[in-house]
């Protein structure tokens, strides 16, 4: 990903305080930003937007979880990095399906600490 073609980032979080803060993070250092605040508006977008990271967060309530979005998209074949964003660093998901998450970032999210991941400078 390159920020000199104002790569787009897909926030998947149920907090809206968590979506407003990642994409202050990032606006400034030129990403769009898209937000969805389920797994089925990130799936709307998906299926409509080119995105080239997402920013995801695996416990959500509803019919589905942001795991469920991470096995989806594994499914299908997509190759868009995925940084997990969640207080349960530990997930599952992260140890068992590695080659699905390109990182993990501890809530409460820290700027330096998601600037400095590879996904998100690439």
């Amino acid at each position: 990903m390159s920020n000199d073609a104002a790569a787009t980032v897909l926030v998947v979080d149920d907090e809206p305080q968590v979506c407003e803060l990642l994409a202050r993070y990032l606006q400034p250092e030129g990403y769009s930003v898209l937000i969805a605040g389920s797994v089925d508006q990130a799936l709307s977008l998906l299926d409509g937007q080119r995105v080239d990271l997402i920013l995801l967060d695996l416990h959500m309530p509803g019919a589905h979880d942001g795991e469920e979005l991470l096995f989806d998209l594994r499914d299908r074949g997509s190759d868009v990095p995925i940084i997990v964003v969640s207080g349960w660093v530990d997930d599952e998901a992260t140890l068992v399906h590695p080659d699905c998450v390109h990182g993990v970032v501890k809530k409460p999210v820290k700027r330096e600490a998601l600037l400095a991941m590879d996904a998100v400078r690439v």
